[in-house]
């Protein structure tokens, strides 16, 4: 994990127009948010891999209220190493027909992996057109 200096970090708004902001943008609401915080991430790379994070805290309200007033903190690039090719143990413990269904995605071999140079400086090129739009 790299963090990254950005002038977004402290700013506020409401959920639903900095989530649209951010979507201009390629961020998402990431799947492991809670009522009172989160995280926007952006995909930098082919193999979803590598994220661009901006985590965020909920000031006033709950998450799943488009009004709920939000403040970003410091983004920060991580990187995710996963395992290639089939997990030949799943079909020992669950038989060959229900394998594929029940463990379909394996844990990350890494889960804060090194991040590479080239990824920190093309987060900060995403970060300075996020931050165009909260000037």
């Amino acid at each position: 994990m790299q963090s990254i200096n950005s002038r977004i970090e402290g700013q506020t708004g409401e959920f639903g127009v900095i989530g649209e902001m951010l979507a201009a943008d390629g961020f998402t609401l990431a799947s492991n948010w809670d009522y009172d915080k989160g995280f926007f991430d952006r995909q930098l790379d082919d193999q979803a891999m590598v994220f661009l994070r901006i985590p965020f805290v909920v000031q006033r309200g709950v998450l799943d209220e488009a009004d709920a007033d939000i403040e970003l903190h410091k983004p920060f690039v991580l990187k995710h190493i996963y395992q290639t090719g089939v997990d030949e143990d799943v079909s020992a413990y669950t038989g060959p027909v229900a394998a594929p269904m029940l463990d379909q995605f394996q844990e990350p071999l890494e889960k804060d992996a090194e991040v590479e140079p080239e990824w920190v400086d093309k987060a900060a090129e995403v970060l300075r057109t996020v931050e165009s739009r909260f000037s």
